[in-house]
């Protein structure tokens, strides 16, 4: 079975909600080691911000090129759907979310998502036939999706977590 079934695409779905609900709601109880907000310092949000627009160009646009280039392949329509369907539902469960839970449950959503994401890329490796045009786009994305949660390790987590010292001293 393949990462891309439907099935599997519901259930991750339904359990990453299920997550960010539970960490948006103890967060706002201050039951868990998080903060609501995220403290990235005003170097990090200008990173962010540029880094964001580099997720558009590599985590969506991209994509959709290569989906183009392959538009006649039955499995490049499944697969990059489905990739763009994971794309849509991060989005606006981070939108949705942050807005009326804590603002940073979006450092998590991501999280699980981009791990996600890259399993999904590893699943397409094997199901998609390339050129070595579309083989370098699938690699940048690749390279992009890894870099983005190392950023996410060690940039945007460590400004939610808390100890949870501080938290019991609340």
């Amino acid at each position: 079975m393949t990462v891309n079934n439907g099935l599997i695409l519901t259930l991750f779905i339904l359990i990453t909600t299920s997550l960010a609900l539970g960490y948006g709601f103890g967060v706002k109880a201050r039951r868990l080691p998080f903060t609501a907000e995220i403290g990235f310092s005003q170097k990090q949000w200008q990173f962010l911000r540029w880094w964001v627009k580099l997720a558009l160009i590599a985590g969506v646009l991209l994509p959709m090129c290569l989906l183009a280039l392959d538009w006649r392949q039955t499995s490049s329509w499944v697969f990059w759907g489905s990739y763009l369907l994971i794309v849509v539902v991060q989005l606006i469960s981070e939108r949705a979310f942050s807005r009326w839970l804590v603002p940073s449950v979006v450092v998590p959503i991501g999280f699980f998502y981009t791990a996600f994401r890259l399993w999904q890329l590893l699943d397409g490796f094997t199901q998609l036939t390339f050129s070595y045009l579309t083989l370098m786009g699938f690699g940048i994305v690749v390279l992009f999706w890894a870099a983005n949660l190392v950023m996410l390790m060690v940039m945007a987590i460590p400004t939610v977590f808390v100890s949870s010292k501080s938290i019991s001293q609340s």
